[in-house]
């Protein structure tokens, strides 16, 4: 059966259930595709947001975002978006993995996320938003003062290290990805005193997700508390929009008004980290609520 929305939102992440709640709130007809996984489902504790100073998990926000978004009506539905098109009129077409759902919808909202090269170490998972993170911005906090390593590839891994020396002068480079450093450049990590270590991590050693110690290829263990991954390769998940006049830039993210989240095509708006922003929680939800308002007026517009 076709069912026609007035916005379909593709991601149910933090910046699709915001959007998603601030629409249903306007007594819109709103559809959630989402997939079970996603960045924020690795937070295990967010303590840069408002309210929780001891930390709340993306799975706890992600969980009462559902509720609440379907406490107002909105239909949240668990399959995979492989397709999307768009009629002379503008209507949109959004087909699915399953072939289950056939759905159009008068807007449409973009909140893929981003997709992460996590590393095959051994209890990294264990470890991941607990002691071992990835965003400087959200989490250099974290590391005050106590024994850091950043794990990675080479001049990335560098790099983060010059943002953390901010925090903590405990800090050890680990060129786990083994990609060519030059020899000036540890040269001045050194003088900086910053360890610097180029051989694989072989396993990490932890007590409830608490780093403990770093195990390295050559047998060696480090002690420390803390740890930041720096691989590249993170990208946004925008390939769905590949047909569409939208400005994409070179590393994936999309172009949007800053004032209302609509992309160059109109009735398409983009929230969360598939926009070039800082990519933190609380800007994921200003974003969808800001989209929200602003799909709120077109849609009045076209009634009318």
């Amino acid at each position: 059966m076709q069912v026609e929305y007035d916005t379909v939102i593709v991601g149910g992440g933090i910046a699709g259930l915001q959007t998603a709640i601030q629409l249903a709130r306007c007594l819109r007809r709103v559809a959630v595709i989402d997939m079970p996984g996603g960045r924020s489902t690795i937070a295990k504790a967010y303590r840069n947001i408002l309210g929780f100073s001891e930390g709340v998990s993306g799975d706890f926000l992600r969980h009462a975002g559902k509720e609440q978004a379907q406490k107002y009506g909105a239909i949240l539905i668990t399959d995979e978006v492989t397709k999307l098109s768009t009629d002379p009129s503008g209507l949109f077409s959004i087909g699915t993995k399953s072939g289950i759902h056939t759905l159009t919808s008068r807007t449409l909202v973009l909140a893929t996320g981003m997709r992460d090269p996590f590393p095959a170490i051994p209890s990294f998972s264990d470890c991941v938003g607990i002691s071992i993170f990835l965003c400087p911005d959200c989490d250099g906090y974290e590391t005050v003062d106590k024994a850091t390593a950043i794990i990675g590839a080479g001049p990335h891994a560098v790099s983060i290290a010059d943002e953390l020396i901010y925090y903590t002068n405990r800090l050890t480079v680990i060129n786990h990805a083994e990609m060519q450093v030059d020899t000036q450049t540890v040269s001045e990590l050194s003088k900086r005193g910053i360890m610097y270590r180029e051989e694989k991590v072989y396993a990490l050693h932890h007590t409830a997700g608490q780093l403990q110690e770093i195990e390295l290829s050559s047998g060696e263990r480090l002690s420390v508390e803390r740890a930041f991954l720096a691989f590249p390769g993170a990208h946004a998940l925008t390939e769905l929009l590949r047909g569409f006049s939208v400005q994409i830039h070179e590393k994936g993210h999309i172009q949007t008004n800053p004032r209302t989240k609509e992309t160059d095509h109109p009735n398409i708006w983009a929230v969360g980290d598939i926009n070039e922003h800082s990519q933190q929680v609380s800007i994921a939800m200003g974003d969808g609520t800001q989209a929200a308002i602003w799909i709120q007026k077109r849609l009045r517009e076209l009634e009318r």
